[in-house]
């Protein structure tokens, strides 16, 4: 019986019946088994019971010719792509550049995912990173949270959602001492608790375990666990640094562990190069009290996170730590400070939000960029369909007989357009391939680029290839095949095969019709859009560029000066800067020479409240400058009234200021503002400075605020903040003949050491990092698009002008004269260029309004800008038409007849 409904279930198959009609089939066949089986002589129960005994075997043997159909459906697919091969292998050239255009448009696309994924999507290389959750408190004004070592202790008491807190302090450049070596390093103080709630695994060595690690221990212990990148390029890679010392500010710390390759703890980017107990911490800021350092309710010093226990959410943790922090808060409020200090420390939040992806100063700066040139690349690829799609439709236009003998032959239209569809898939596919080494170079490129100029320290992203990023390129190889592979596929169904059949191969081929003129006007508008967008990104560029900051930008280096081990013990501060100054500025071709505490152009950029002493006068927020005697030479600020610092202005002086001119004038409308007072918020000791100077108004540290309110403060006068400073040097000759006369003068004082020299100039370009990448990638995606357009606008014409060879021969043998059939040509061209403008423009302006907060100096609505877009535009389209139109012009009127 089954092996009579298999055949006859075949039988049905190779008829082309339909899944409908094979359930039809077996119904009626099952009722007529039932009726055989009751004129047997069964009963109508036996002969259900044995029809349905045999109904299984019937339901197999319709799964088996589904199978069989599903084998059968592969089989016409695999036909289609060695088919669809075959025709690309004999069209070389047309698959060389849609593969290479491919290429570029996933590969940037990719390139610029995998960046944006690295940066912002994907999750910490530890175990089930989605349960680590980071809480601190923070300021109103302030993004970065912290704790207090007794807050920490508090939360992680009291708290119930967390199955293990852990507690770290670190990002800290410190001098590193291997085998006499002196180098820096990024340090980081982890209690007992860090490594293994991130689930790390030691490479060599081991961790540290509760007794290094005791918070309550008099002195910390002294043993360092090194990242793995730290290891190779100082040890080597050695299997024996166990048991090394390496001295860390001149401490002397045992090594007893290697991390593996690529873990970054809590950090998205940084490598932990050198980790210490947390406990430790205090012998390298020379704190000779440990307990007292440790156990400061109000110092906010230290990061914490915790371990979600299963089956608690983000917010409930959220919920359950914020009604803690009511309480503690309270508690740890400061006795011994004065009610200004006091009510900043009321003002504290806590914020609690996901640990998942870790921290990362490079993701705060360049979220948005980010996601702007990935719509840019979107843009790029969108527009390389549309140039796809176009030549793909001229292809299909010359294959119309070839479809129409298909047809004769009984392909259905579907099976045609399947067939189209299949070709640009296997296309896409292919440039898929070839777009992710593109992406693979490109995306560490730009990464090394960027972190290099934002970090100090070696930073990287994990960029390697994971299901995100595979199923972002597939995904983007199916989209794309698939959108420029409808426009030919659609032709395909809407041929009349018994039409096409009748006409020559030459009068079939009209040219690609409205639909090619369509494409072709979607890319000038999707060209148009990009490059408005390239141009005010540009314009942006350019304005800051030239942007007058206030201060001398040229001819002025920035030695960054590094303290070594023990630093300032035999000379005091002051008189040390001072000799280093007078030193520096004695030496051959130096006019003047400064230290500042801050360089112009720090990305940090520091700013705080200040009013007047004694008064109920609004705060205002100022930059706030550390610098000393001296330095508003080198950096060309002008004096306007009072006077500058001086070496007499130190601790034991009264404290002094000096504002900018714009700060006087909002503050003191109404009088001279010299020998006035003013208090600044951030420090206590920062209260109740006399005014002795006005400067000129300048953007210390960012070029976008324009002329910012700014109080200068004299570094000398508070003690705490005298180091990590950087020197400014003025010159006369080359700034590159000077490195090394300064570098000998710094060595020469034995407290510290050049570590790099930079000249302003390049300083600033750092802090218009984002907005250099910016212009220059969407210049470049933006020239991409214009080759496109200028490549499809070409093709069309030149396709058009061959197909039309008789119409012009004609022309020109009725008497047309040849300079009127290459005006036809070209008023063609710029009739669609307009047509792609005057879409193109409304979009660009729509479009221009999402990056308006990303832009300097001009508008989103930018005039000129989208000016010079259209006449660029319009140019390229002249020339794209005028190749073709030229061949028109030469047209032999008897050739073509008789080509014909």
């Amino acid at each position: 019986m089954f092996n009579e409904v298999w055949r006859w279930m075949q039988a049905l198959l190779r008829r082309g019946k339909a899944e409908g009609e094979l359930d039809e089939e077996l119904r009626f066949h099952l009722e007529r088994q039932v009726e055989k089986y009751v004129q047997s002589g069964l009963s109508q129960e036996q002969a259900k019971r044995r029809a349905r005994l045999e109904f299984g075997g019937v339901e197999l043997a319709k799964e088996e010719c589904r199978d069989a159909r599903g084998v059968r459906l592969l089989e016409v697919f695999w036909q289609d792509v060695r088919y669809g091969v075959r025709l690309l292998c004999k069209s070389p050239g047309f698959t060389a550049v849609a593969v290479l255009t491919l290429a570029l448009g996933i590969g940037a696309n990719t390139a610029i995912f995998s960046l944006l994924n690295g940066l912002m999507l994907r999750n910490l290389p530890v175990p089930h990173a989605e349960q680590l959750v980071r809480f601190g408190a923070h300021g109103p004004d302030d993004e970065f949270t912290a704790l207090s070592l007794p807050m920490f202790q508090e939360f992680s008491r009291r708290q119930n959602v967390f199955s293990q807190t852990f507690v770290w302090w670190g990002e800290a450049v410190m001098n590193a001492e291997v085998n006499g070596t002196l180098s820096r390093a990024d340090v980081w103080a982890v209690d007992g608790n860090f490594y293994s709630q991130l689930g790390a695994v030691p490479e060599l060595g081991h961790f540290f375990d509760t007794t290094e690690s005791n918070l309550n221990a008099a002195a910390g212990a002294q043993v360092a666990v090194l990242g793995y990148g730290f290891w190779q390029s100082h040890y080597g890679g050695a299997s024996g640094v166990i048991g090394k010392t390496i001295k860390i500010e001149g401490v002397p710390f045992t090594v007893i562990g290697v991390t593996r390759t690529r873990f970054t703890g809590i950090s998205a980017d940084l490598e932990m190069e050198v980790t210490v107990p947390l406990n430790a911490e205090p012998l390298l800021t020379g704190d000779p009290n440990v307990q007292k350092h440790l156990q400061r309710r109000d110092e906010l010093w230290l990061e914490g996170a915790g371990r979600l226990k299963p089956g608690i959410t983000l917010n409930q943790a959220r919920a359950e730590l914020e009604s803690l922090w009511t309480g503690i808060h309270q508690e740890m409020a400061p006795l011994d400070k004065t009610p200004a200090e006091l009510a900043n420390f009321q003002k504290l939040q806590l914020k609690v939000e996901s640990g998942a992806r870790g921290g990362s100063y490079a993701r705060h700066r360049f979220e948005k960029a980010l996601y702007v040139l990935l719509a840019i690349t979107g843009v790029v690829l969108l527009l390389a369909c549309v140039n796809l799609a176009s030549m793909m439709l001229a292809r299909a236009a010359s294959r119309g007989h070839e479809m129409s003998v298909r047809v004769a032959l009984g392909a259905s239209r579907a099976r045609l357009a399947l067939q189209m569809l299949t070709e640009s898939i296997a296309l896409s596919a292919l440039g898929a391939l070839f777009g992710f080494v593109i992406a693979y170079w490109a995306s560490r490129s730009l990464s090394a680029f960027i972190l290099g100029q934002i970090y100090i320290v070696p930073a990287s992203l994990n960029l390697s290839p994971d299901l995100r990023i595979l199923g972002f390129t597939a995904a983007t190889a199916i989209l794309t095949g698939v959108l420029f592979g409808l426009a030919p596929a659609w032709r395909a169904t809407r041929e009349d095969p018994h039409a096409t059949m009748q006409q020559t191969g030459h009068r079939f081929a009209a040219g690609t019709g409205r639909l090619g003129k369509g494409l072709t006007v979607a890319q000038i508008a999707l060209s148009l859009v990009l490059l408005t967008g390239s141009g005010l990104f540009i314009r942006t560029l350019l304005k800051l560029r030239f942007a007058q900051p206030g201060f001398r930008t040229q001819g002025v280096l920035a030695t960054g000066l590094f303290p070594k081990p023990g630093a300032y013990k035999k000379t005091g501060r002051v008189d040390y800067y001072r000799e280093l100054t007078a030193r520096i500025s004695r030496l051959p071709g130096v006019e003047s020479a400064g230290i500042v505490h801050m360089t112009p152009g720090n990305i940090f950029e520091w700013t705080e409240r200040a009013r007047v002493a004694g008064s109920n006068t609004d705060d205002v927020t100022s930059d706030f400058v550390l610098l000393m005697p001296e330095s508003f030479r080198p950096l060309g600020i002008s004096l306007l009234r009072g006077r500058s610092f001086n070496w007499q202005d130190d601790e034991h002086a009264p404290h002094v200021a000096v504002i900018s001119q714009n700060l006087a004038e909002r503050m003191f409308s109404h009088g001279d503002s010299i020998g006035q007072h003013i208090d600044i918020s951030g420090d206590p000791n920062w209260k109740d400075l006399e005014i002795v100077g006005i400067v000129s108004n300048a953007s210390y540290y960012n070029l976008r605020k324009t002329a910012p309110l700014t109080v200068y403060v004299p570094t000398i006068q508070f003690p705490d903040w005298m180091g990590w400073s950087d020197l400014l040097v003025q010159t006369k000759a080359s700034p590159v003949a000077m490195r090394g006369a300064i570098k000998e003068a710094v060595d020469s004082l034995g407290q510290e050491y050049v570590f790099s020299i930079k000249s302003v100039g390049q300083l600033i370009d750092k802090t218009i990092l984002q907005e250099r990448v910016t212009a220059m990638l969407s210049a470049f995606f933006g020239g991409l698009a214009l080759l496109l357009a200028a490549i499809g606008l070409y093709g069309l014409m030149a396709y058009n002008v061959t197909q039309r060879k008789r119409e012009i021969g004609i022309r020109v043998a009725l008497g047309a004269n040849r300079g009127l059939v290459q005006r036809m040509v070209l008023r063609e061209t710029l009739l669609l260029a307009l047509a792609g403008l005057s879409i193109g423009i409304p979009c660009a302006l729509v479009a221009a309004r999402f990056i308006s907060s990303m832009l300097y100096g001009v508008e989103s609505h930018d005039a000129v800008t989208l000016a010079a877009v259209s006449l660029i535009l319009l140019a390229v389209a002249a020339l794209a038409g005028f190749l073709p139109a030229r061949r028109a012009m030469r047209v032999d009127p008897m050739v073509a007849l008789r080509y014909e």
